[in-house]
């Protein structure tokens, strides 16, 4: 990234005075271009970033962040040719992105044993992206889109507020540069796999610069009589008069005339055999004739900052989304009998439209008392968001599953109109302090949540409003060998966004957490080798009855793990990440016969390692081998999945070493599950289980310029 600022004349003769003795300056002052920074906010080089955001919301090296962080760079997406966020987290520790199978239209990950219910642990550029979890109006960002991903593990509510207690993946988006690069890439794939994208960008003059980013994709999917379909844009302006002050404005557009399948099988005839037989990896349960899921999404953001002097600094962050979606579903939800071959079915339709909007204001103050460096920011954060909504339930017609005919003709479902309503407004302090080698952070927040829900066809209404105070407190020590160990404490709340059986809104969830750990960095490396070791604890917790979609309460959840992580790069050639992570998990004070039990969707432990390598003449080649231990298919914990080990593979030639013409020109072949494996990826019971995603090769042609 080059950055435009103002050097006076003074600063300038002094440093280049013995190198141009001849040379006459005129101009009092000049515009000088600078070399790329290593920040957060700069582009991400190779598999390791030095920095990020997400932790403290400033920009802080990796090696002195007093809580578990990782970084997926655009070029880790690239080597492992992502397409989707689930994709691009799979070889993250304690992050298990695979719990939906090959079910891609929401971006679903659980972090240390806890997920958001694809809403809450996901964020865009700083703010929450701002769905609804409690309908099928969910928010989406294609990798393509993303310079980075940031892993923020553990409570953090303390700057955040609503946040998942394992955590939240930040998204951030490419930014235009001042300095021309473009890229641009067809693929084709099983499945019928097919898409272009492109990417560009330049400066306008020396304080305007501006990004387009486009793409467009579709498939047929692993399932039967399902497809995807997605086209996507995101222009952004960058306007930066001075290295003091720079306002960036963006918008990203995405049109889903296919979402896909987003359905599951039951345990038995996917773990085990029923009457004989087990379904397919590619079985469809709906009805091909009424499903649909159409989502239309716009995203409206800007960021400013400006900064005063060398201690006053201003920065604001807001956005304007906008969604629509239409979905109609019928989906199977268990044999009718133990000796069936029909499979008993429901049906959930939605028109939602969604407008919500989010703003985060911070005032930082850089400062020394004494010899104790302080950075203290001051936020103010509001988010809210209206969902007008028409939506339908109840039972469908069964389904053979041995031929794949309806019993009986269709139902007629209703439609009834509801309204629901979301505000958060929060207020936080954070001061870093620094004193010699030791680094401490406190941070502290109060939060208003306020939840509505209205039913127009029965008028019943229901609101909530809580008020919580959040805290994070840490504590690190940075020896001059590179080593950093450091311990934390963290809270997290999290809403209830769907009722009890009753309509009534189920108190927040609350959760704390003890953190220790340790990072390495070796001297003049941005390599990074990462242990922590975490306990935690939800109170309050709520489990979500699939059929009628509400929350029931279930006690508490005890989370206790060791994460180990590396990402490295071992000589210019050669770059890998490791990851490991053992978690146990564990229902305390249960309400609902479930004491002791591990909850779905958290694999005991979880291996992970890729090394991609470059070779001569332009070769390059990466390969991947992912564990998940074992897992419950329900919180009864009377039936578990079995672990599995995936394999994954990159191969890339850059055509250039074939053809000096053909320079920026490279074709890259990616396939994910070599061994085609056929496993069930989790289960949110015995008659809900994904299965997971198939063997898929994707071939790449990709320019660069």
């Amino acid at each position: 990234m080059k950055i435009a600022f103002t050097v006076k004349r003074s600063v300038l003769l002094c440093s280049l005075a013995a190198a141009l003795p001849n040379y006459s300056f005129a101009e009092e002052n000049m515009l000088v271009s600078a070399a790329p920074i290593e920040s957060a906010d700069a582009p991400t080089r190779g598999y390791t970033a030095p920095s990020s955001k997400g932790a403290t919301k400033t920009d802080r090296p990796l090696i002195t962040s007093g809580q578990s962080v990782s970084v997926i760079t655009r070029q880790q997406m690239e080597d492992q040719g992502a397409l989707t966020v689930n994709d691009a987290l799979n070889y993250t520790a304690g992050a298990f992105s695979n719990f939906a199978g090959a079910a891609t239209r929401y971006d679903a990950v659980s972090l240390r044993g806890f997920h958001g219910g694809d809403v809450d642990n996901t964020f865009l550029d700083g703010l929450r992206l701002m769905s609804d979890a409690g309908s099928f109006n969910v928010l989406q960002v294609d990798p393509w889109f993303l310079e980075r991903l940031d892993v923020i593990k553990g409570p953090s509510s303390a700057l955040y507020g609503q946040t998942v207690p394992g955590g939240l993946v930040m998204d951030t988006s490419k930014s235009p540069l001042f300095s021309e690069q473009g890229h641009f890439r067809l693929l084709g794939g099983t499945n019928n796999t097919r898409g272009a994208a492109f990417d560009y960008t330049n400066a306008i003059n020396d304080r305007l610069a501006f990004r387009l980013v486009g793409l467009t994709r579709s498939s047929d999917t692993q399932y039967q009589h399902t497809r995807e379909e997605k086209y996507a844009i995101s222009p952004s302006l960058l306007w930066q008069p001075s290295e003091d002050t720079s306002l960036l404005l963006r918008a990203y557009l995405e049109k889903d005339p296919s979402g896909g399948y987003h359905s599951s099988v039951p345990g038995e005839g996917s773990i085990n055999g029923h009457n004989g037989y087990k379904l397919s990896n590619g079985f469809y349960d709906g009805d091909s004739a009424l499903d649909q899921f159409k989502r239309n999404e716009q995203i409206y953001s800007l960021a400013f900052s400006h900064r005063f002097n060398d201690t006053w600094a201003f920065r604001s962050n807001a956005s304007y989304s906008h969604s629509t979606v239409d979905v109609d579903q019928v989906y199977q939800t268990g044999w009718l009998s133990a000796d069936s071959d029909l499979l008993s079915r429901y049906y959930s339709g939605s028109r939602s439209s969604l407008n919500a909007w989010a703003i985060d204001n911070q005032l930082e103050a850089d400062f020394n008392t004494g010899e104790l460096q302080h950075k203290m920011v001051l936020g103010a954060e509001y988010h809210q968001f209206t969902n007008d909504l028409r939506d339908a339930a109840g039972a469908a017609n069964p389904l053979n599953a041995r031929s794949g005919e309806a019993i009986g003709p269709q139902y007629n479902y209703d439609f009834s109109r509801s309204q629901r309503r979301y505000y958060q407004t929060g207020l936080y302090l954070q001061d870093e302090m620094k004193w010699d080698r030791w680094h401490l952070d406190l941070s502290g927040r109060y939060d208003r949540i306020v939840s509505q829900s209205e039913a127009y066809a029965t008028g019943s209404k229901h609101r909530r409003q809580d008020d919580h105070l959040s805290g994070r407190a840490a504590l690190l020590y940075a020896f001059d060998n590179g080593i950093s160990p450091y311990l934390s404490y963290s809270q997290a709340i999290t809403p209830q966004v769907l009722a009890d059986a009753n309509g009534d809104l189920l108190e927040p969830t609350s959760a704390e957490q003890y953190e220790a750990g340790v990072k390495y960095q070796p001297a003049g490396t941005q390599d990074l080798y990462t242990l922590a070791v975490y306990d935690l604890t939800q109170k309050n917790v709520g489990n979500r009855v699939i059929v009628g979609s509400y929350f029931e309460p279930a006690g508490k959840v005890h989370s206790q793990g060791i994460e180990l992580e590396a990402h490295n790069q071992l000589t210019p050639r050669l770059s890998t990440i490791a990851s490991y992570t053992l978690s146990r998990v564990r229902f305390k004070d249960s309400i609902d016969g479930n004491e002791g039990h591990t909850p779905i969707l958290t694999p005991n432990n979880m291996a992970n390692a890729w090394v991609h390598y470059k070779f001569d003449y332009g070769l390059s080649a990466g390969a991947g081998v992912r564990y998940i231990g074992k897992q419950w298919a329900d919180n009864e914990n009377t039936t578990r999945l079995p672990s599995v080990t995936l394999f994954d593979l990159s191969v890339r030639a850059d055509l250039a070493s074939i053809n000096s013409n053909l320079k920026g020109a490279w074709l890259q072949l990616n396939a994910n599950n070599l061994t085609d494996r056929k496993y069930v990826a989790a289960c949110y019971t015995l008659n809900n289980c994904y299965w997971g995603v198939e063997r898929s090769v994707v071939a790449t042609f990709g320019y660069d310029f």
